[in-house]
């Protein structure tokens, strides 16, 4: 009984979030315009339109009314909230606020805006959530393993929301891969000690699809970092409920065998963000720089559409999300099997990609010109070794904004490939 009258109270928080951003988001789009929050095309932008930045607000207030949904519904049937409103709470809620405001404001000025203050903001996001924890040890001494894991855990924060701001670089790419790993994580996330963790991740999917028609294929809105960096920052939240073994007393290895199964779900956004990072380094050039190694990019430079090399992308998540979702119940040895194979299917895919753009006549590595607006702006670059022509605005440069989703989808991919070379 009571686990039908979850699922109810699930359902009916899914339609409302996914309503209220269906009618949020024309309205953010309006605002947006009025306001001038919008990424204007020209200089070494390549798409077409004035197109507005606050599709994250839409998102934001979709799940927010959900979420009030839920809580006054669980209250009513179930006689608890399902701890919406214990203090604990409240803290993840204040951290994902400071998110969302930092990548507002970081939309708003986004032409002069460097990724410090950004990075920054983070890191305040972040440790808004951890101050009861770090409070308790600090008044109590905590030992070192203790304080190792709260490092851990601001790592772990900071790692998942930039990844997922890395892949917000085409339409509908990191909205698309986020569903896949919320609802990834709603299957596993199936007991009653996750509820509310599960109740979170259906707001944020049923608040995402009301997003993705306004930005897949053709984008009318933009997710900005205020819409990644907010979901980024509880992707992190939801997916820390399956790694909880992490660091666990008595555990050979510290439990990081608990780390695979969300790793995996995770997989795309986090396998490419290292895929890229590495490419930086070996290029000798600033990580926060933007360029053109993404998966995505090179999938368009190999001979894919943008919309195709986004399902491509989402298929990829879909695969690893249930390799994931098979890890959870794996004993820890097969878990390091399972993530070595996925890490060398990863490897091969990437290969593969890289074979594809040197058949269309592309060095595959380093210093080009780029073809279809890597930038989160949907900019052009001359990338050489003396340095990134993109901005180093943000973290990411390229990832931290609105990504290639501010490409003008009516130029076709060849001229837009022809005048790269």
């Amino acid at each position: 009984m009571f686990r039908d009258e979850v699922l109810r109270i699930a359902a009916q928080g899914f339609a409302v979030a996914l309503t209220t951003a269906l009618l949020a988001v024309p309205c953010c789009i309006a605002l947006a315009r009025r306001f001038g929050i919008v990424d204007k095309p020209g200089g070494r932008k390549t798409h077409a339109r004035v197109t507005p930045l606050m599709g994250g607000v839409g998102v934001v207030v979709g799940a927010a009314v959900g979420a009030l949904v839920v809580a006054l519904q669980s209250s009513k049937r179930l006689d608890t909230d399902l701890g919406f409103s214990d203090t604990r709470f409240l803290f993840v809620v204040g951290g994902s606020v400071v998110l969302f405001a930092i990548g507002l404001i970081d939309d708003v000025f986004k032409e002069t805006m460097s990724f410090q203050p950004k990075l920054v903001g983070q890191v305040v996001g972040v440790l808004v959530l951890m101050a009861p924890q770090l409070a308790r040890l600090w008044e109590q001494g905590g030992s070192v393993d203790q304080w190792l894991y709260q490092l851990f855990f601001l790592g772990w924060y900071l790692t998942i929301v930039n990844s997922f701001n890395f892949s917000d670089n085409m339409n509908g790419l990191m909205s698309g891969l986020s569903v896949i790993a919320f609802t990834a994580a709603i299957l596993y996330l199936q007991n009653s000690d996750s509820i509310r963790s599960m109740m979170v991740a259906v707001l944020l999917v049923g608040a995402l699809l009301g997003f993705m028609p306004f930005n897949f294929p053709r984008s009318r809105v933009f997710l900005g970092d205020a819409g990644s960096m907010f979901v980024g920052f509880w992707m992190a939240w939801i997916q820390f409920d399956l790694i909880k073994g992490f660091m666990g007393v008595g555990a050979n290895d510290f439990g990081a065998s608990h780390l695979i199964p969300a790793i995996l779900i995770m997989g795309v956004p986090l396998f490419d963000a290292a895929y890229v990072v590495v490419m930086r380094v070996v290029d000798r050039r600033p990580i926060y720089l933007g360029d053109n190694h993404h998966l995505s990019h090179r999938l368009v430079r190999g001979g894919f559409t943008s919309v195709e090399a986004v399902v491509i992308l989402w298929g990829l998540g879909l695969i690893l999300a249930w390799v994931g979702i098979l890890a959870v119940s794996a004993k820890d040895g097969y878990r390091y099997l399972i993530f070595a194979f996925s890490f060398l299917f990863m490897v091969a895919v990437c290969r593969e990609v890289m074979a594809l753009e040197r058949a269309q006549g592309f060095p595959g590595s380093r210093y080009w010109k780029k073809p279809v607006g890597d930038d989160d702006d949907g900019s052009v670059d001359e990338i050489g070794p003396g340095g990134g022509g993109a901005d180093a605005r943000s973290l990411g440069g390229d990832e931290a904004g609105p990504g290639d989703e501010g490409r003008d989808d009516d130029v076709p991919r060849d001229a837009e490939v022809r005048a790269a070379r």
